[in-house]
C-alpha cells in the first residue's frame, strides 16, 4: 500500500531504539525525510547511518528532552534543514524507575510527568507553527496500554501515559478547525530496550540469569495475550505510519490500541 509519505518531513522523538527506531525505519522505507532525536548515543548515529546506507533520507539530532530550550531549538533546526514539518511523532518517554507505589518519591513522579507528558507539550508547542504551514498536518502520540489498564507496578508511568491520551484528545479538539489531526497509539507489551531493562531488574531479584528470566517473562506475558505472542516495535510503527498517511484523513482524537488483544473492555 502506498501511504503517500514520500518526501514528507517527519520528526520522531525518542527515535534511537525500541518502538521509536521501528517508527523511524517505517517512515524511511516509505520515502519520508525523517529526523529523529534522542540523547547522544552510538545507537542514535548507527540508526541514521543504517538508513542512509540504503539511500533513505534520515538524520539524527541529539537532544536532552528535559531541556525545554533544547527541544524548541531542535524543531527549529528541522525547519532550517527541511524547510518545514509535516508529521510530528511524540514517542519519547518511558519508566525511568521500576517500582511500586510505596517505593516512589515525589521526584520519581515529577520526573515521569516531565519525561512522558511535558515532552509532548514542548515538542507540540514548538512544532505547531510549522505544521500549520503543511498540507499534511499530523501529530501522533505514542502512549501505553497501562494508561488505560494499569498493572501492579510503575503507577507514575501509567498515570503519565493516561495524561498523554487525555492531552491528545484535547489537542485534537482545539486543532480540528485547522485540520491538524491528532491521534494516539497505545502500545501493549513489546520487545524493546525497556523490556530488557525490566528483565534485568527481575533477574537481579530472582537470582536467575538474564536469559532464563527473559524466557520466563516472555512466557508469562504471552499467556496474558489473546494472540499469544509479545509484540514488536514494527507493529506499533505500522499503525503510526498509517495515521500519518493520506489513507487517514477523517480520524482525529482517537486512541488506537495495538496490544495483541490484551486490553479488557466492555462491548
Amino acid at each position: 500500500m502506498d501511504l503517500g509519505l514520500k518526501d514528507r518531513v517527519v520528526l520522531v522523538t525518542g527515535g534511537s531504539k525500541g518502538i521509536g527506531a521501528a517508527i523511524v525505519r517505517e517512515f524511511a522505507r516509505e520515502g519520508a525525510r525523517v529526523f529523529f532525536c534522542a540523547r547522544p548515543s552510538a545507537k542514535l548515529t548507527a540508526l541514521a547511518s543504517e538508513a542512509q546506507a540504503r539511500g533513505e533520507k534520515c538524520e539524527a539530532l541529539p537532544v536532552d528532552v528535559f531541556d525545554a530550550a533544547a527541544t524548541a531549538e531542535l524543531v527549529n533546526e528541522v525547519a532550517r534543514r527541511a524547510g518545514g514539518l509535516d508529521v510530528l511523532v511524540n514517542n519519547v518517554g518511558g519508566a525511568q524507575r521500576f517500582a511500586g507505589f510505596d517505593e516512589l518519591t515525589d521526584e520519581d513522579w515529577l520526573r515521569a510527568y516531565e519525561f512522558n507528558v511535558l515532552s509532548v507539550v514542548r515538542f507540540t508547542r514548538a512544532s505547531l507553527p510549522l505544521l500549520r504551514r503543511s498540507e499534511v498536518r499530523r501529530i501522533i502520540n505514542v502512549s501505553s496500554i497501562s494508561g488505560l489498564q494499569p498493572g501492579l507496578y510503575n503507577p507514575h508511568y501509567s498515570a503519565s501515559k493516561a495524561a498523554v491520551v487525555n492531552l491528545g484528545k484535547h489537542l485534537a479538539n482545539v486543532l480540528a478547525k485547522e485540520r491538524i489531526l491528532v491521534n494516539t497509539v497505545c502500545a501493549g507489551p513489546v520487545h524493546s530496550a525497556a523490556w530488557d531493562s525490566n528483565v534485568r531488574r527481575l533477574a537481579e531479584k530472582s537470582g536467575k540469569s538474564f536469559t532464563a528470566e527473559w524466557q520466563a517473562t516472555e512466557t508469562a506475558e504471552a499467556a496474558k495475550l489473546p494472540l499469544g505472542a509479545v509484540g514488536e516495535g514494527e507493529h506499533i510503527a505500522a499503525a503510526v505510519a498509517f495515521l500519518a498517511s493520506h489513507h487517514s484523513t477523517w480520524t482525529t482524537g482517537s486512541c488506537f490500541h495495538v496490544n495483541g488483544g490484551k486490553l479488557a473492555a466492555a462491548i
